[in-house]
């Protein structure tokens, strides 16, 4: 049961008819925050996810001491609700697991789901560039066309990459639209998996690329991907499945102003994307059916069915073609 606010005046009423569930509801806006240590790896994936959030994105750049979101999320709740955030990131550092970066979803002023991904350090020696000297090239509030990569994310056994997904998506879809610009297709997020191993977990590898359209001498143009931004492999960690009660709540959708929810009977649509009709009829009765009218259907007058005309019929001798009328010799 979820619980339900009283308000104690006016204007806590309007905050609170504000916030409540709507038909076609906003973006989902995102709180990134960091507790007390963040280092400058753990700090560029806080700016990236901020940049190509925006402008439905809030970073705050304070140190938050004594957060622990597996442990207790009333002060991440509380920010969630004062900013109207539905998707909270948190990055921690310690010694037991460092550079961790926390997803959580935010239903009803609650902590719905939260998954762990724990940065790995980039191969060959490499180090994460600080966010000040890297340049994404990407307009704001641009949405990202996204591929994943592997067979984890389809997988319903592995519940942890199948939340990691609905997460990601959350995250980078933006505003709903039915219409969408070519032009503002201008980068692509590609998420992989590596195939699953036994006692070993798959890694997660984030890439950007950005899309360029040359001539090719055709109609469509020659596609080329420019790959942008940072590195980023994780590996999953922690992770806490929302329950079926809560999950099932926020998942309803309510009835749409132009949206008829009954279907109609014996209605459909063909391939070619006509409305087929079907009408049932019953049992017809042809003894009255009107027919054509024609002369020789007729009846003549003084026979009383159609036997008797023919026997009146065959007293009647009848003239072949060679039989004509016999002339007079002169």
């Amino acid at each position: 049961m979820l619980r339900q606010v009283k308000p104690k005046n006016p204007r806590t009423a309007r905050i609170l008819k504000a916030r409540e569930p709507q038909l076609i509801e906003p973006p989902k806006r995102t709180l990134l925050l960091h507790g007390t240590k963040c280092p400058t790896a753990l700090n560029t994936v806080l700016k990236v996810f901020h940049a190509l959030t925006k402008p439905h994105s809030l970073l705050f750049h304070k140190k938050n001491e004594n957060i622990h979101p597996f442990e207790n999320v009333e002060s991440l709740e509380f920010l969630a609700n004062k900013n109207d955030c539905g998707i909270v990131v948190f990055g921690s550092s310690n010694k037991k697991r460092p550079n961790c970066v926390t997803l959580m979803r935010v239903f009803d002023s609650k902590m719905l789901d939260m998954c762990e991904l724990l940065l790995l350090p980039p191969a060959h020696g490499e180090e994460i560039p600080a966010m000040n000297n890297l340049t994404m090239n990407i307009g704001v509030a641009l949405r990202p066309m996204m591929l994943f990569a592997g067979s984890v994310w389809d997988d319903p056994t592995s519940t942890a990459h199948v939340m990691l997904k609905s997460m990601l998506l959350d995250l980078f879809k933006g505003e709903e639209t039915d219409k969408i610009d070519v032009e503002g297709l201008q980068y692509i997020m590609m998420i992989a998996a590596d195939e699953p191993t036994e006692g070993l977990a798959p890694v997660v590898h984030l890439r950007w690329y950005k899309i360029k359209t040359k001539r090719s001498g055709h109609k469509l143009p020659r596609i080329e991907l420019d790959e942008v931004g940072p590195k980023f492999d994780f590996k999953v960690g922690r992770q806490r499945e929302a329950p079926r009660e809560s999950m099932k709540e926020a998942m309803k959708q309510g009835k749409r102003p132009n949206e008829n929810m009954k279907t109609k009977k014996n209605i459909g649509m063909d391939s070619i994307g006509d409305k087929i009709g079907r009408v049932h009829l019953g049992k017809q009765d042809l003894g009255g059916l009107q027919t054509r009218k024609m002369k020789g259907l007729k009846r003549r007058a003084g026979v009383d069915s159609d036997d008797e005309g023919d026997e009146d019929m065959m007293d009647v001798d009848e003239i072949s073609e060679n039989e004509g009328p016999k002339r007079r010799k002169n």
